[in-house]
């Protein structure tokens, strides 16, 4: 066999082999990158949940009282959907352990645990879906929450990627002032846009180092750095009022505008009322001075009131997004039964603590709604009233009568005719019985069995 003949032989052979390695190389590569994800050595794009609580960093949903609409606007992915690192616990070799991922301070992370598959359920979400937030607290470190600002281990840390400055306050699981210190293998999170934000200050509570699946360290949070804040005039906000009540009223009527629903007038008695109820709950808020007693100390009446409580400094815009963000504080502010407004932002210093509250209260009127056997029964007392009680009026001084129960019988009726007239006029009208008018049908009962016994006896031969 010649020499080219030899090496045509040897290439048509190596063929197979070559044919197999370039049809492995692409199976080989998705090995390789799935491995390199798992490992936590490439970041890869991870569904979650809420990303508004992470604003301006991630998307917040115009429908949801945030400022974007991807049906307008192009969204990046990353602010929809993150790009992460797998928390990749390692593997040991030796002794030793290799690729160990760990979690630092302002590392973004996705986690989920039974507290976040509870908030998501109560609110009507995919219970299976993942939190993120970012970490504030490592284990050891003292946290503090204090006129809006954190403290680190005592001092007062910047944060550029906060949706607005000073606007950090505390929730059930840690109050304004409290200083927590942060157990081993616990880490306390925070959502970025803090007002609107379900976190370790609430429910959700501490979040295990065994709950947390995703993270991506703050040094390679640089596609965000962008969208954050100049942090450098922050501090001076502290201690300074942020509400303007008139602005908010402003405000929440042009919401109301776009939902053909009459505006929202500021009532001076609602006020009070609102601030009655603040330096009360300021105090105490567990307090049983209520919005009822409140609103009744003011002055204030109407048949339809609603309250609603916000800690913490808001600007009126702030404010306004915070209260379309929850669905029952949205559907109150934007309901056509409210026209009445009260507005009031109550700060004191409370065992060396700054705190404030804002209440707010609303007032208004719907028609009452009664079913049609009701009215045609008051109806037909009325008419039979009206028919009787001349026949009995003929009857004064008739001898053969005892006048004395005559004429408390007349007295009965006429105040039942009275009664009658009024009960149907309001309900034919729609308008509420007053607590008078309730206690007095209440009567009504004794009335109509004294009258009838003294029909019996007067008609007696």
């Amino acid at each position: 066999m010649s020499k080219p003949t030899r090496i045509a032989s040897r290439i048509i052979s190596f063929l197979p082999v070559l044919l197999v390695i370039i049809l492995g190389l692409p199976v080989v590569g998705m090995a390789y990158i799935e491995t390199t994800k798992v490992m936590g050595l490439r970041a890869m794009p991870v569904e979650v949940i809420g990303t508004g609580s992470m604003y301006p960093s991630l998307f917040w949903e115009k429908s949801e009282g945030g400022p974007e609409d991807e049906n307008t606007s192009v969204i990046e992915e990353y602010r929809t959907t993150p790009h992460l690192y797998r928390l990749y616990t390692g593997f040991k070799i030796f002794g030793h352990t290799i690729l160990h991922k760990s979690v630092g301070f302002g590392d973004i992370v996705s986690f989920k645990n039974a507290a976040t598959a509870q908030i998501l359920q109560d609110n009507n979400k995919d219970t299976s879906a993942g939190f993120i937030k970012r970490v504030i607290g490592l284990p050891g470190d003292r946290l503090e929450l204090r006129d809006g600002f954190v403290y680190r281990n005592g001092v007062l840390i910047e944060e550029p990627y906060i949706s607005v400055p000073r606007s950090t306050y505390g929730g059930t699981g840690l109050k304004d002032c409290q200083v927590i210190t942060i157990p081993s293998g616990k880490y306390f999170v925070l959502g970025d846009n803090r007002k609107v934000s379900s976190d370790s200050r609430f429910e959700l509570g501490l979040v295990s180092q065994d709950d947390i699946e995703f993270y991506l360290p703050y040094t390679e949070q640089k596609i965000y750095q962008s969208l954050w804040r100049d942090t450098s005039k922050d501090s001076q906000l502290l201690g300074q009022p942020t509400l303007n009540t008139g602005e908010f009223v402003t405000l929440v009527n042009k919401i109301r505008q776009t939902k053909q629903v009459k505006n929202l007038n500021l009532k001076p008695s609602l006020v009070k009322s609102s601030q009655l109820r603040g330096e009360k709950l300021l105090l105490d808020d567990k307090t049983s001075f209520g919005m009822p007693q409140a609103i009744a100390k003011s002055g204030y009446s109407n048949i339809v009131l609603g309250e609603f409580v916000s800690y913490g400094h808001f600007t009126a815009q702030e404010l306004l997004e915070n209260l379309l963000y929850n669905v029952s504080t949205e559907k109150q502010i934007t309901s056509n039964e409210f026209s009445d407004l009260g507005l009031a932002e109550v700060s004191r210093e409370i065992d060396g603590c700054p705190t404030r509250i804002i209440v707010g209260h609303l007032g208004g009127y719907v028609p009452a709604e009664y079913d049609t056997a009701t009215i045609n029964s008051w109806i037909s007392l009325r008419d039979n009233l009206i028919s009787v009680l001349p026949s009995w009026e003929k009857a004064i001084d008739y001898n053969n009568l005892d006048q004395a129960k005559l004429q408390s019988l007349i007295t009965i009726l006429r105040s039942r005719l009275k009664l009658a007239q009024e009960v149907v006029g309001l309900m034919q009208h729609k308008e509420w019985l007053s607590q008078s008018v309730q206690d007095r049908i209440k009567a009504d009962k004794l009335d109509s069995d004294t009258a009838e016994a003294l029909s019996i006896e007067l008609n007696k031969p």
